[in-house]
């Protein structure tokens, strides 16, 4: 049981909004319409990763498609923002993301969401979502210098919420994630990842769905 948690960060794909699926299957469409010879795993090297690390060279590492990994990144980065701005948002929120984070708010805890992805993206699922109320505080890992797997991001939350360390805890999916939050020194629960093979072992404790962090917070 986990005592006197006074703030609750959430990382947002996987773990809020249901956007990894979503992201994989454009990139299956994406390598079905452009024809790269690019296996879909290599994509599973996006979920979590921010621009900084240039997660894109590693996608197509080894294999020629013809363009520069630049262009590349380019090429399918506007693909899925287009993909994305023609698909419904609001039904991306998991079943129980809203309810858990109203009881969250109701317990007294301060809220943050704390993501790689940007900020105009973020702002638009948590406001499509109609969950954007809930956080007391809204940050990206473009705002750091160091991305995640480096803690900063989390530390500025934990910090800006005027919490201590043992008084927070970090909900992730990824590794990268995970590991961000091992280096803050704060404590993570892992929402399982059932598809994409993830390593979440460094993980404090697991949940299958947001509800359960409510037992742990009462």
């Amino acid at each position: 049981m986990i005592h006197m948690i006074k703030a609750v960060l959430f990382d947002l794909d996987g773990v809020l909004i249901d956007s990894e699926h979503l992201s994989q299957k454009i990139y299956e469409d994406f390598i079905q319409e452009t024809g790269y010879p690019i296996p879909l795993e290599r994509f599973y090297l996006l979920i979590g990763s921010h621009k900084m690390w240039d997660p894109f060279s590693k996608v197509i590492e080894g294999i020629d498609i013809g363009k520069s990994a630049k262009e590349f990144e380019e090429e399918i980065v506007n693909y899925r923002k287009r993909r994305i701005d023609d698909y419904d948002i609001s039904t991306l929120a998991f079943k129980d993301a809203k309810e858990t984070l109203e009881a969250i708010k109701r317990f007294g805890i301060k809220i943050a969401v704390a993501s790689s992805s940007s900020i105009d993206y973020v702002r638009r699922m948590l406001v499509g979502n109609k969950i954007d109320m809930y956080f007391d505080v809204t940050t990206t890992c473009d705002d750091f210098e160091r991305p995640k797997p480096e803690p900063d991001i989390y530390l500025y939350c934990q910090k800006t919420l005027h919490v201590d360390p043992d008084e927070c805890l970090i909900v992730e999916d990824s590794p990268l994630g995970i590991e961000a939050a091992k280096r803050a020194k704060i404590k993570v629960v892992a929402k399982r990842d059932h598809t994409f093979g993830f390593d979440q072992s460094r993980a404090d404790f697991f949940i299958d769905d947001l509800s359960e962090l409510l037992e742990h917070l009462r």
